[in-house]
């Protein structure tokens, strides 16, 4: 299999990693797969290797699961501090659903979430199958807020993007806020993620 874009030269990927450490609120829309940040270990290194066709012994393959499981666990950090940032998700349902039945791995992704969706500065919403198309399908973005602006970083296989735009980032949070109203949160949310912790 073909290697896929090296995040490691990134100049977007580094000013998006610059910019998550402060972040005051960051949202997710995430139709394909749970958000790096929020990726527990092992679903890091399967999501890592599985997109970009590198073995999991592989040095490059270890180092970006070394960098994604840092993130991860300073998001962590945040969370029990005081300046925890504001963190909203929303999720394709299909994402939760992905991946051999039984896998312990999923199990492992899905119980996590459920326990940091009772954060109190996190909200986790899962876009139930039954409601069909929604615009969250036209692709995976991230908004950050901090001190020093707002960006909205886009990944994808033939490199990475920043927006800054005020008024595109301003079309982004807009975006953000309509996936968070239809999507299903709170204890809905975790209802219906437990129900698929068997699957």
């Amino acid at each position: 299999m073909t290697k896929m874009f090296d995040v490691r030269t990134s100049e977007p990927f580094h000013r998006l990693l610059d910019t998550e450490k402060t972040a005051e609120s960051i949202f997710y829309n995430s139709p394909l797969h749970i958000p790096g940040l929020l990726q527990e270990p092992s679903y890091a290194q399967e999501m890592i290797c599985g997109i970009s066709g590198l073995a999991p012994a592989d040095p490059e393959a270890i180092e970006r699961v070394r960098v994604r499981n840092e993130r991860h666990a300073h998001l962590l950090q945040r969370l029990e501090l005081g300046d925890a940032p504001r963190l909203q998700v929303v999720l394709d349902e299909s994402v939760l659903r992905r991946g051999p039945v039984g896998s312990t791995t999923k199990r492992r992704q899905i119980e996590h979430l459920i326990e940091v969706s009772r954060r109190p500065t996190v909200r986790v919403g899962v876009m139930p199958l039954e409601h069909g198309p929604h615009p969250g399908l036209a692709g995976s973005f991230e908004l950050h807020d901090s001190a020093n602006g707002s960006l909205v970083f886009f990944e994808g296989a033939e490199g990475d993007r920043i927006l800054d735009d005020v008024d595109r980032v301003a079309m982004y949070r807009e975006l953000a806020n309509s996936l968070m109203d239809i999507a299903v949160s709170g204890e809905q949310a975790r209802a219906l993620m437990s129900k698929l912790l068997g699957g």
